[in-house]
């Protein structure tokens, strides 16, 4: 039987569910939020869906993240909190932190739901 390659959907709701439990294990909000970008950008690089030059990382997640999913709120949400996280030094801060998790794991619940390749 061959091997069938995940969709980037498939894929991105399983890197969101490490990341989600990542964020619940780690203390420290700020270094979680930035990891869990991190990862994504991974799963949607091995994908072949690369930052545009002209591209923020925020512009990239947001437009990447609004083409397979609806839920436009979370994606907002999450693209904020990555970027207080990365760029600002205002505290990130245990009801951020579960900010994330929320707007993850909506994002997720959406993805797995879409079931078609993208």
């Amino acid at each position: 039987m061959p091997l069938v390659a995940p969709s980037v959907a498939e894929d991105l709701a399983a890197t969101m569910t490490d990341a989600i439990e990542d964020l619940e294990a780690e203390p420290d909000a700020r270094r979680a939020v930035i990891a869990a970008y991190a990862r994504m950008e991974g799963v949607l690089a091995r994908h072949g869906l690369r930052r545009r030059p002209s591209e923020t990382p925020l512009e990239y997640l947001r437009r990447i993240l609004l083409g397979l999913t609806a839920r436009t709120d979370a994606v907002t949400r999450l693209t904020g909190l990555f970027e207080q996280a990365k760029f600002s030094r205002h505290e990130i801060d245990s009801s951020m932190k579960h900010d994330a998790i929320g707007a993850l794991r909506e994002i997720r619940d959406d993805l797995r739901g879409a079931g078609a390749p993208a």
